[in-house]
């Protein structure tokens, strides 16, 4: 009696899957939800881009200041001014930390605009691929 149940329900099983396959998609409409993929990856890009330009931006302003500070502490050493190099020292290392956050975020952002581009390469392929298929 198990046995039977369970060759009974094995077939329904499998006759499920037979008939619950899904229909071939339409190439038309695959080419259209690939240019939708490829336009968002060209966004995400163009965001990408801004992001660096930006890090680059307050990079540049945090070394300078950096420098700033390195020449303050260095003109109060030379005059003998020790309490005034020492906060100028903890200014500038203050700086420092900055600018290796901006450099790790600048990191960041130039590794997601690489995968960005990888990405939309490989939806324009797709892409081209499924053009390829409409008669």
């Amino acid at each position: 009696m198990k046995a039977k149940l369970i060759v009974t329900a094995l077939v329904a099983t499998f006759s499920m899957a037979v008939f619950a396959q899904t229909p071939v998609p339409n190439p038309v409409q695959e080419v259209k939800q690939d240019n939708k993929d490829i336009r968002k990856d060209n966004r995400d890009i163009r965001k990408d881009k801004r992001d660096i330009a930006n890090d680059k931006k307050e990079l540049t302003g945090d070394v300078k200041q950096r420098n700033a500070d390195q020449r303050a502490e260095n003109r109060d050493i030379k005059n003998g001014n020790l309490a005034g190099a020492e906060k100028m020292e903890k200014r500038r290392e203050q700086e420092q930390r900055e600018i290796n956050g901006d450099k790790r975020d600048l990191s960041k952002d130039r590794h997601d605009l690489h995968k960005d581009r990888k990405d939309r390469n490989k939806d324009v392929k797709e892409r081209n691929e499924d053009a390829a298929k409409i008669k």
